[in-house]
């Protein structure tokens, strides 16, 4: 608790102190798009925490990684080799029971009720990744995406034109929909706020071991403003209308540096530590010195043998059946500290960090109203994709 105190003496002796306003990249307004209206800067306006209102929303699923081929991974049949299995004739197709077909991959499911016995799906992302790829490589972005726009998908058999029965799980059309959300957003409704922080190095704590060595930013490179950001009163008025005022989710990278975790947004609850009033200097009225828990999707693991035999108290793999509302969804939270800048009408208008860990930026597209093909043809979700019934 020292710190708070020494923050408390630091805000109530700041006299006309320059504020840290955000820029153009940083500024609230550039998700107005995204919530339907300007976002409200009012703090006393603002709730103090919320939540998505819709329980179908910010479900778990694999960032489907890029070395194992991405959704062509054979995930539910693990002793499959990526990128080297053969792929099935429509012959033999139609020789296959139901529990053969449903070890097949997301794509190569995709492509078979489509008709299409040249795999093109399949033969599109296997072209698109290697092995080499590195492990935390994969589609997030395209995973949180449509956790934030989708509610969860329910399992549905689709019948394709030579009559064949395809069985798609929870998992296979989620990661259909989150190769859809990284490809084809081009022309959709757009909202950034931040800059990419491209800075290599972790948050104390924060690092993998799988990264192998890690290594720590130096002072100059951690403050320089593109690793500074997101401002941290854009930030708090994201949040707070965002989630708390619209229930709309949107995506944050968490990792402050180089790498990208883009992680759906669930929840926010935030407490007042202090608020003190200071001379008027460059328009700042009050500083208040704020704390907020902040809650996202985590993703689900993908199965290897060789994973459930390091880590077998691990559960929560991919599954054929909606995870949302059971074991297998899985949340995470962050904990932030922050002052706010307010003006003398209660407006922010800027605010700094005072916690290391902090996200890097925040964005979304909006939802299309129909699977449209740009990159990746995925336009056969239309008679795929259903969600969840509440």
């Amino acid at each position: 608790m020292k710190n708070v105190l020494l923050i408390t003496i630091m805000l109530a002796g700041t006299q006309g102190a320059h504020a840290l306003r955000w820029d153009g990249a940083n500024h609230p307004n550039n998700f107005s798009r995204i919530a339907g209206t300007n976002l409200i800067t009012d703090f006393n306006a603002l709730p103090i925490r919320g939540k998505l209102s819709d329980d179908r929303m910010v479900w778990s699923e694999t960032y489907w990684p890029s070395n194992l081929g991405g959704i062509s991974y054979r995930w539910n049949d693990p002793s499959s080799q990526p990128f080297t299995y053969k792929l099935h004739s429509k012959e033999e197709l139609q020789r296959m029971s139901m529990e053969e077909l449903s070890k097949l991959s997301p794509s190569e499911l995709y492509d078979i009720a489509q008709g299409d016995y040249s795999y093109s799906l399949t033969r599109k992302a296997r072209s698109l990744y290697t092995k080499r790829d590195l492990w935390w490589e994969g589609i997030c972005h395209g995973w949180a995406q449509a956790a934030a726009n989708y509610p969860e998908p329910r399992p549905v058999n689709v019948i394709n034109p030579d009559g064949i029965r395809v069985p798609f799980g929870s998992s296979d059309v989620k990661g259909l929909l989150a190769m859809h959300e990284a490809y084809n957003y081009k022309g959709n409704k757009y909202g950034f706020v931040g800059k990419r922080c491209r800075v290599r190095g972790k948050v104390v704590g924060e690092e993998d071991a799988r990264d192998g060595g890690i290594v720590r930013p130096s002072p100059a490179d951690a403050a320089s403003p593109d690793c500074s950001d997101v401002n941290a009163g854009a930030f708090h008025v994201v949040v707070s209308n965002m989630i708390g005022i619209h229930s709309k989710s949107f995506v944050t990278d968490v990792d402050r540096f180089n790498d990208v975790w883009n992680q759906p947004i669930h929840s926010y609850e935030s407490r007042i530590i202090s608020d003190s009033a200071v001379s008027e200097g460059d328009g700042v009225a009050r500083k208040i010195h704020v704390a907020t828990k902040f809650t996202y999707g985590e993703e689900l693991q993908i199965y290897t043998p060789a994973r459930a035999a390091e880590k077998p108290e691990v559960f929560w793999w991919q599954s054929k059946q909606p995870v949302t509302g059971t074991a297998l969804q899985q949340f995470r939270s962050k904990d932030y500290e922050y002052v706010l800048e307010l003006d003398s009408n209660n407006r922010i208008i800027g605010g700094e960090w005072i916690s290391e860990t902090r996200p890097d930026f925040m964005w979304m597209y909006a939802r299309s109203p129909k699977f449209k093909s740009s990159v990746v043809n995925l336009t056969g979700l239309n008679a795929i994709y259903r969600p969840v019934q509440r």
